[in-house]
């Protein structure tokens, strides 16, 4: 199994009306994880256009920034595109497994 991994804390998304794509969609991904690492709720949305009021799962915010107690999701077989928004710049960390 190959892990691709990426870390981002994107500084074009500064609203919940902006979505920001972390995972493009992929034939390939077996599993993903997806965890919030900001004192904020995060929002994740399978698909693109993730926003406060357009999105699947809420993932609950951290006590700090990446203190590792952000919401956590994981996910075996979706195969497309995944997107985030928060109150103010999503910080997230995402691993995807091939």
């Amino acid at each position: 199994m190959n892990i691709q991994t990426a870390k981002s804390s994107p500084n074009s998304t500064t609203s919940p009306a902006t979505a920001t794509t972390v995972l493009a969609a992929n034939l390939d991904r077996k599993r993903f994880t997806i965890q919030s690492q900001d004192d904020e709720v995060l929002y994740l949305k399978l698909g693109t256009g993730a926003s406060s009021s357009d999105y699947h799962i809420t993932l609950s915010a951290g006590s700090g920034a990446a203190d590792g107690t952000g919401g956590i999701f994981t996910n075996d077989g979706y195969q497309g595109a995944v997107s985030v928004a928060a109150a103010g710049t999503p910080s997230y960390s995402v691993i995807e497994y091939q």
